[in-house]
């Protein structure tokens, strides 16, 4: 992620702890998000002076996680065709996961995908083997079938992106992306599994010949042509209407080219002119999909078309939870947003999602704040700000008032000093004017960006223990704030502080 949408993140998932999994060989201790404008943002663990274990997941790469986006990318595309299907991936009795997913579709042949190990056993009936991208196919599998079918996972920006590929007898695989792959009853066909299958019925013995038969006359072409192929002419004409059909869908690679190779075996005694018209429309838009030298190709979303696409999901996803709890309402803010972000993203919106994206925008307007969900408790302590409060029942941009307060309390880091809570309010815009409860939420979001140059093990500061009463003392809501970060001040909190802030001024280069 981005820093931006980070923040967004963390909003959104406020009051919410994360852990490192054991299952892909994690440790188990606490996570925590951190922010960066000059790298990628990512987890990290929780600075434990007593965790001494080392974290195997650290050394692992991404493709660690591969199954784990196969059997969720797979059972989604099973979904799109109507096939109901179930995955499970193995275990080893000592609970290490096998580097397999098996696949019980409904109605069709399971699938066995091998990532990093080879099968045990052989293959029994009923199965279609997939290996990964790395492993070594059986020789004699390509021999009999004439090929093997592979599957891999490409990045495509935060995500994996899944690919099936055919390898032919040869070795060359020919890759394609999972929306032009089918399950059949035949098991897992590709556009090259398709063509290796027509070629391989259509061959004929070594030293039969097939005679030549006199051209029929131009007049009689149509009836002769059927029935040397035993195609009544209905079935001629319910192959155009197909054909014609997917043309006009901009359907898959994979169904126009199941109906042009059709659409050519009835019409190869001869074909009218708008079936050659047909056939040439339908073979350039094979092209256009294929992404042939010279005609328009598909182009791909650009990086804030994708940001916008995901702005539109999460937008239609709450409105969704909205609509649940009864509030058939939209804010004057979620409006904006989502015809900002749907106009950007509109290419490669589905037609449900437009749908949606339509109705939201004709529902009626809200005259009161969407509530929000529950929010951890607070905890209990002594008056948190100087100035007088005024309550605030309106939203407020907790996350854009934090990183006011972090650039104010960094630049006083810098300088070696501190700095009042009044003055903070007089810098930061909008602070003092909210209520108590806001003002804890606002400053309890603010994380530090600086890195300490020291390869030692580090004691937890908040740049909050910068800010100070009008005397020049700790003020009270620094425990507060540290209780809540899980860093307990002791009782006589006063003899800590001023080590926190020489640790500050140190973290900021303060000379």
């Amino acid at each position: 992620m981005e820093a931006i949408e980070l923040d967004d993140f963390r909003t959104r998932h406020a009051g919410q702890t994360y852990w490192c999994g054991m299952w892909l060989g994690g440790c188990g201790h606490q996570l925590t998000t951190k922010l960066y404008t000059d790298r990628a943002c990512h987890f990290a663990h929780v600075p434990d002076p007593e965790h001494t274990s080392t974290c195997a997941r650290k050394a692992a790469g991404v493709s660690s996680a591969d199954h784990l986006y196969i059997k969720h990318g797979l059972l989604t595309w099973l979904a799109e065709q109507d096939i109901t299907a179930t995955a499970t991936i193995p275990r080893d009795a000592d609970g290490t996961i096998r580097g397999e997913v098996f696949f019980t579709p409904a109605d069709r042949t399971n699938l066995r995908v091998l990532l990093t190990e080879a099968p045990s056993a052989a293959v029994p009936e009923g199965e279609d083997l997939v290996l990964g991208p790395d492993m070594t196919s059986d020789p004699n599998v390509l021999v009999q079938q004439g090929y093997v079918n592979r599957i891999q996972l490409v990045p495509d920006g935060t995500r994996r992106r899944i690919q099936v590929g055919t390898e032919r007898h040869g070795g060359t695989t020919e890759w394609f992306e999972l929306y032009e792959v089918e399950l059949t009853t035949s098991g897992l066909t590709t556009p090259a599994v398709e063509e290796i299958r027509r070629l391989r019925t259509k061959r004929q013995p070594i030293g039969v010949r097939v005679p030549k038969s006199t051209p029929p006359p131009r007049a009689a072409t149509r009836i002769i042509n059927d029935e040397a192929h035993s195609i009544p002419s209905q079935d001629r004409a319910a192959v155009m209407a197909h054909l014609d059909q997917a043309v006009s869908d901009g359907r898959s690679r994979m169904e126009i080219r199941r109906w042009l190779n059709r659409a050519e075996e009835v019409t190869r005694g001869g074909a009218t002119a708008e079936e050659n018209t047909l056939i040439r429309a339908a073979g350039d838009a094979l092209l256009r999909l294929e992404r042939a030298v010279g005609l328009p190709t598909p182009r791909e979303p650009t990086l804030s078309e994708r940001k916008a696409l995901q702005k539109v999901k999460r937008l239609l996803g709450d409105l969704a939870r909205q609509k649940s709890r009864g509030i058939r309402t939209i804010a004057p803010h979620q409006r904006n947003q989502l015809e900002k972000t749907a106009k950007q993203a509109s290419p490669w919106l589905t037609a449900e999602q437009r749908a949606q994206v339509c109705a939201w925008q004709k529902a009626p307007t809200q005259s009161i704040p969407v509530p929000r969900d529950p929010q951890p408790p607070l905890l209990p302590a002594r008056p948190l700000r100087t100035p007088p409060a005024a309550s605030r029942s309106e939203r407020f941009d907790a996350a854009g008032l934090a990183d006011g307060v972090r650039d104010v309390l960094e630049h006083t880091a810098r300088l070696g000093k501190t700095v009042t809570f009044s003055s903070l309010c007089a810098q930061i815009k909008g602070l003092g004017d909210l209520a108590e409860s806001d003002q804890v939420d606002v400053l309890r979001r603010v994380k530090p960006t600086a890195r300490s140059r020291s390869s030692k093990p580090q004691p937890p500061a908040l740049l909050t223990a910068l800010i100070t009463t009008d005397a020049g003392t700790m003020h009270p809501f620094y425990r507060r704030l540290a209780d809540y970060a899980g860093h307990h001040l002791p009782q006589q909190a006063n003899s800590v502080w001023p080590d926190t802030i020489k640790f500050l001024h140190g973290r900021y280069g303060a000379m």
